[in-house]
């Protein structure tokens, strides 16, 4: 009867936080997920059932298209280089590597910076003639750049961008994840003559499977989300080539008031998401190593 009691108090201190995880995650989607399958923008006061419409005249439209091209790349191309290099960080920092504490904060200074300021700082910096990046490219004998204002270059400004700002944080995520790894099993590589490269590959990069793991789906939904930078540098331009889907949801409920295609894109996005979450689990879960038995 107390263990009953115990397991009720429990449930008790969960209802806050349910209530606004349902408030603010799960109500929003669903009626998200209701107003896409109606018209509604500021032609029609109150939203009208308009069945699979919005996403018919999506799956037609060029522009939806070239933005779901623009996120899978930008997803692709930042996340792995950003996650290999952070387990690399967080492995030299975590073996006292000299100038280490410098690191740390060098690292992760960029992630406390708000993304404002951030942002600020990197149209500085991609600036066609007083940006550092081209005065650099000038000394090298190398043409200028018009990083932000050309099709060609925007989304990959933005990138390198993003992965400056969240490197820090990944990095430290698997340093923490390394903590866990017991040390008597690189003593035990170092003693049969095994390397620095082997003794990672063999030890460090299965045990830290789960924190792999964890960083990847993170980072997929950081990135699935990015906003801050794009409406600040680009705006989506120019001509929509550093456009993505949350950008293009603003786009279509904020500035064209078409609350109805505005949805639809939502429901698409956490579709996404969930297909990629659970498509990650059933390949990865099942192989992560989380003991070294």
């Amino acid at each position: 009867m107390r263990e009953k009691l115990e397991s009720y108090r429990a449930y008790l201190f969960l209802i806050p936080g349910l209530f606004f995880l349902f408030l603010f995650t799960y109500l929003p989607i669903i009626w998200s997920t209701w107003l896409s399958f109606n018209e509604w923008n500021l032609l029609s006061p109150k939203p009208v059932f308009s069945g699979l419409e919005n996403f018919v005249k999506l799956w037609q439209h060029d522009v939806f298209w070239l933005v779901m091209k623009n996120s899978f790349f930008f997803v692709t191309v930042s996340i792995f280089p950003t996650m290999f290099l952070a387990l690399v960080f967080a492995i030299l920092i975590d073996e006292r590597m000299k100038g280490r504490v410098y690191y740390i904060y060098s690292l992760f200074y960029p992630t406390l910076i708000p993304m404002a300021a951030a942002a600020m700082l990197w149209v500085y910096i991609y600036s066609p003639n007083l940006g550092i990046l081209n005065i650099f490219l000038a000394k090298l004998g190398l043409p200028k750049l018009g990083w932000l204002g050309s099709s060609q270059t925007s989304l990959w400004a933005l990138i390198i961008m993003t992965f400056w700002k969240n490197l820090g944080f990944f990095t430290l995520i698997y340093l923490a994840g390394l903590q866990n790894v017991n040390r008597e099993l690189y003593e035990a590589a170092y003693i049969d003559g095994a390397g620095w490269w082997r003794r990672h590959f063999s030890i460090t990069f299965p045990l830290v499977g789960p924190t792999s793991l964890f960083v990847l789906v993170v980072a997929i939904i950081l990135t699935f989300r990015v906003f801050d930078q794009i409406h600040l540098m680009t705006e989506g331009g120019p001509g929509n080539s550093s456009n993505v889907i949350v950008y293009y949801i603003f786009e279509n409920g904020f500035k064209f008031f078409d609350w109805g295609r505005a949805s639809t894109l939502t429901t698409i996005l956490v579709l996404i998401l969930l297909s990629l979450t659970l498509i990650i689990f059933g390949i990865f879960g099942k192989r992560i190593t989380y003991t070294a038995d």
